[in-house]
């Protein structure tokens, strides 16, 4: 096909009582690029191919994924979820109530799997798409043991401000206690990496989960990692101690293969057979968009192999991406077969609750209902704002939207971080602001309370740990890719310079993050 060659891609999406529906996002498989229903909820989209898939969404509708060609007119009916889902998935981000602020716990990091996504295909990034609170949230640094077995730890740094000289920076750092786990556990993750799974709900769903489990492994646990399609390649036997590898192992699937058939599977069991612990959790856990058997026969026989090694103590649980609920699916049979458990993953926090259910029962969740709130003190602060946590226009205009806590897992840490204007005569006071963390334990509905001050005591920003010098990279990287409104006073080549004084080029997450700004630094500064 020439180059010059262009096609269009026509339809209309309506919902199911035959509405119109606008805004409605979709996705181009091929090259990532997102593109909005018109008010009449029809498309046009210019391509250089004739056939390609693509998925539809829009809040409080299931998404909907299907094939596309230039031939014809696509007609799409989106179904509504049902109220109880929609009301959990809108909630608003945070609430202002003058001198103090509330926001709720979110433990999600997706939004850096989709920023990464998007840059890495020469990009611009959907400002909508990009989420501060969850890109520190997936570049976590900055874990630290509450005391004196408390359930929550707050430690606030106040530093001097690198792109503004008059502002100062409050980086608050909320950890939750690490649940200790009683067995020892060998986990064999097989991960769907077929071209299916290259969608923003899928894979990158996928790492974001696996990042809290890496975190709350203990050196006698062992990670085994298989490539369900893709190059085969497979990680055998890496202890708990060992995170910085299982991170980077994590980090480079890529969704590019065909379907392995069941030979992924019977390659994990052998793996799990090896690396056998004596009374421990052993485990397979297949991770995929849909069913693995190309046969009834084939279905059979992986069902009866899940039977027999549970009989041996090795378990398969199996947790699906992307899934429609209202398809059949073999996963729930397989994991029944096998002794184990059956999830869909439809969001960040699910996915974390699912994986560490099969860790250890119980270390899933710590608290609920978790919210900050933030009360800075007059005297001393004359503006604030909260880097991220932001609610979207339609939620601010939505009156019958509440504000609701997240729930929070063992060993998470939310970092959240405010630029400040402190008042000419800011000193004399002891505390610059008061942070309580209310929150409810698991099954319980009586809502509990800790409280932290935050000193008045301020440091020059290159006095402070890697770990926050790297977070206000993050943020600040963040506010860039929102716009020119959000991070004027930096250029991206001052980024770039700061970025690669602060992280090193001896890991992988650091070479890997510096190679992300630096590519959208090419991408930004060379746009029309």
């Amino acid at each position: 096909m020439p180059l010059s060659a262009q096609y269009y891609f026509t339809g209309e999406v309506k919902g199911a009582h035959g509405d119109n529906l606008q805004h409605v996002g979709i996705i181009i498989r091929s090259t990532g690029e997102i593109y909005k229903t018109s008010a009449s909820g029809s498309f046009e989209i210019i391509t250089r191919k004739t056939e390609d898939s693509v998925t539809f969404y829009l809040d409080g509708y299931e998404s909907y994924s299907t094939a596309v060609n230039t031939n014809g007119f696509l007609r799409v009916t989106l179904k509504e979820l049902p109220l109880s889902l929609t009301t959990k998935k809108k909630s608003l981000a945070s609430v202002i109530n003058g001198s103090s602020i509330s926001f709720a716990c979110n433990s999600n990091g997706i939004a850096y799997s989709n920023v990464k996504r998007f840059l890495d295909m020469g990009m611009h990034v959907p400002a909508e798409a990009v989420k501060v609170e969850e890109m520190l949230n997936y570049l976590n640094f900055y874990y630290e043991d509450p005391e004196n077995e408390e359930l929550f730890h707050c430690a606030s740094n106040l530093l001097s401000c690198p792109w503004n000289d008059r502002h100062r920076l409050l980086c608050l750092n909320i950890c939750t206690k690490k649940t200790s786990i009683r067995r020892p556990a060998s986990l064999v993750f097989l991960i769907d990496v077929t071209g299916s799974m290259d969608m923003p709900n899928k894979l990158p769903l996928v790492k974001s989960s696996l990042h809290l489990l890496i975190k709350n492994l203990r050196d006698i646990d062992t990670v085994s990692i298989i490539e369900y399609g893709g190059r085969g390649r497979a990680l055998v036997g890496v202890p708990g101690s060992r995170k910085d590898q299982l991170v980077r192992t994590v980090e480079q699937l890529s969704a590019d293969g065909p379907s392995p058939g069941e030979a992924g599977i019977m390659l994990a069991y052998k793996i799990a057979a090896g690396q056998y612990i004596p009374g421990g959790n052993n485990r397979v856990i297949l991770i995929t968009d849909g069913d693995i058997s190309s046969t009834p026969a084939a279905r059979n026989y992986l069902a009866d192999l899940a039977s027999r090694f549970s009989s041996d103590s090795i378990h398969l649980s199996c947790l699906g991406v992307g899934l429609n609920k209202e398809e059949a699916s073999e996963l729930p049979m397989l994991a029944q077969a096998g002794h184990g458990t059956f999830g869909r993953i439809e969001d960040a926090q699910q996915g974390e609750r699912l994986l560490l259910d099969d860790l250890a029962k119980g270390l899933s969740e710590v608290a609920g209902n978790v919210c900050f709130t933030v009360a800075f003190d007059t005297s001393l602060v004359q503006e604030y704002h909260l880097l991220g946590f932001e609610n979207k226009h339609s939620a601010l205009e939505d009156t019958t939207l509440r504000f609701v806590g997240g729930s929070v897992a063992s060993a998470n840490a939310q970092m959240a971080i405010f630029e400040i204007i402190p008042k000419k005569d800011s000193t004399g006071n002891e505390n610059l602001a008061n942070i309580q963390i209310r929150y409810c334990l698991p099954g319980q509905n009586k809502i509990r309370t800790m409280s932290f001050d935050c000193p008045n005591k301020s440091a020059p920003f290159e006095t402070a740990s890697a770990s926050l010098k790297k977070a206000v990279c993050i943020a600040l990287f963040g506010m860039k890719l929102k716009g020119p409104d959000y991070a004027a006073q930096l250029s991206w080549s001052d980024m770039e310079k700061m970025t690669k004084k602060i992280f090193s080029a001896n890991n992988f997450i650091d070479r890997d993050y510096i190679s992300l700004l630096v590519k959208a630094r090419k991408i930004y500064e060379h746009a029309p």
